[in-house]
């Protein structure tokens, strides 16, 4: 009796005593209702709806050193074409201070951030945003303090257990330089071995999985994606230029690239912005005839303030693809304007953002 005491008032103390550490909880709630031509088995239009609901919990400690342990567990929840499980979209370990930031664990792909936000916004996401390398599963990341106006990041991905052929692991690096309001953007991402697979999707295969991001095994297969950008301000006018380009080598194979070209403004006043851009993604290059194979994206945004954290907007992307779009899969996947037929398809789309 007297031993179970003393447990019983150890485990009390323990949980009893004050946490040091900070945790917070943040993310987002987002509600799309949309329309998408070209998007049955007939070519017909189909109305559907999206929720996608984004939960970060954060840790942070600062050391007796002077430094701080940070963590992340984040999940994106409710999203049909993703797993929704704890971990898969985020969970590492960083260690920071003055020198800079190592992080450890499931961690994004910076270059991918890159070409998703902010180029891949207000009506691009689906295209400029959409490449298979969203993140290192078996990650370690170094970001660097702010040199003046440059910094930069390096990452490296060990590879995984799914599929063992060849030697399979990935690296990147990023850099950005911020000079007199504009920024400069720029990374290049290669994967060796292998074929890189965002969280909880089979890439080729489409399906869901319980899985990280990484990569699959694919011996002599290497795969390489960079973009640079500029972005800045004239007076109330944003503007944004990107250029980016995908590369497929495959051993004993043929090899595929392309470049795509993107374009993009927008016009606050008051609690409304208006965006208009353009994308032009050439023709794969593979060599074989793989003429009038590429696509344009002519996107539009119009956003309303509902608050400080909620914003309603009305998105309209219009795809327009060559008529030998069918025969251009290697490289590049485009969210519209294939899911039935190689015709050109309209998403016209409403819903709110809220970030907590």
């Amino acid at each position: 009796m007297f031993k179970r005491v003393l447990v019983a008032a150890a485990v009390a103390a323990a949980f009893a005593a004050p946490a040091m550490a900070e945790v917070s909880i943040s993310g987002s709630a987002e509600m799309d209702f949309f329309v998408r031509t070209n998007n049955t088995v007939d070519g017909d239009p189909k109305v559907m709806q999206e929720i996608a609901i984004v939960i970060n919990v954060d840790g942070k400690d600062k050391l007796d050193n002077g430094s701080t342990l940070s963590w992340r567990l984040a999940q994106k929840v409710a999203t049909p074409d993703r797993f929704d499980a704890w971990g898969i979209r985020e969970a590492w370990i960083a260690y920071g201070g003055d020198w800079g930031t190592l992080k450890f664990g499931n961690q994004w792909s910076n270059t991918y951030l890159i070409q998703d936000w902010p180029y891949g916004s207000k009506g691009f996401s689906g295209t400029m945003g959409e490449v298979p390398n969203v993140g290192f599963g078996q990650g370690i990341s170094y970001a660097s303090p702010a040199f003046g106006p440059f910094s930069f990041t390096a990452q490296y991905d060990f590879g995984d257990t799914v599929n063992n052929a060849g030697s399979p692991y990935a690296y990147e690096v990023t850099g950005n330089l911020a000079l007199g309001g504009w920024n400069i953007d720029a990374g290049w991402y290669q994967s060796v071995d292998s074929t890189p697979v965002p969280a909880g999707r089979d890439w080729a295969g489409g399906a869901t999985s319980g899985r990280p991001n990484g990569l699959s095994g694919a011996k002599g297969t290497d795969y390489d994606n960079w973009i640079v950008g500029a972005r800045g301000n004239i007076g109330d006018l944003g503007l944004r230029l990107a250029v980016r380009g995908a590369d497929v080598n495959v051993e004993g194979g043929a090899d595929a690239s392309q470049i795509g070209y993107l374009i993009g403004g927008t016009y606050g006043f008051g609690k409304h912005a208006i965006s208009l851009g353009y994308m032009f993604q050439e023709a794969e290059r593979d060599g074989a005839d793989q003429n009038d194979n590429d696509f344009q994206t002519i996107g539009f945004q119009w956003d309303y303030g509902l608050s400080k954290n909620t914003g309603a907007f009305l998105q309209i992307r219009h795809n327009m693809v060559g008529k030998n779009w069918g025969s251009n899969a290697v490289v590049w996947q485009n969210a519209d304007g294939k899911i039935a037929s190689e015709d050109n398809a309209t998403r016209i789309l409403v819903g709110t953002w809220t970030g907590f």
